[in-house]
């Protein structure tokens, strides 16, 4: 099964960049065949990534309070004129579209706490960074539940 492992975010905005760390604490055995891919936003080129695998996992800072957690990606419910920045939801329409991409796609949550300029992370956003390492390795491990 080939997977893409996106993790979006900026680590000069401290908590913004959580996902970079979860790339950091996936357990190599789980993530060794999947593709990992870094970038600071969505853009329309990464539907071409999406295309060239089964599932897309997207992980990204989330502004809301609470525990990170997955969520299957869905069609958007309305067309959006594209730009520099898309939503999950954009960029995996545009797969479809565009190169035919019959794949799953998941977003992970990783609620953060403090998004000034800055390195390092609260306390809150290294937690979620190891519950959603978990929750994407459960995923890997069996993927057949997406």
């Amino acid at each position: 099964m080939r997977v893409l492992l996106i993790a979006v975010g900026n680590p000069l905005r401290r908590d913004d960049g959580i996902a970079h760390r979860v790339l950091e604490i996936l357990d190599p055995d789980l993530a060794s065949g999947a593709t990992a891919l870094g970038v600071h936003q969505l853009t329309p080129e990464i539907a071409e990534d999406l295309s060239r695998h089964e599932i897309a996992i997207v992980i990204d800072a989330d502004l809301q309070p609470g525990e990170a957690y997955l969520e299957e990606v869905l069609e958007p419910d309305r067309p959006t004129a594209l730009g520099h920045e898309l939503g999950v939801a954009e960029v995996a329409a545009l797969a479809r579209k565009l190169y035919d991409w019959k794949g799953a796609c998941v977003l992970c949550h990783v609620p953060g706490a403090d998004f000034a300029e800055g390195g390092g992370f609260s306390d809150e956003a290294e937690g979620n960074a190891w519950r959603a390492a978990r929750l994407i390795e459960e995923l890997l491990a069996n993927p057949s539940s997406t």
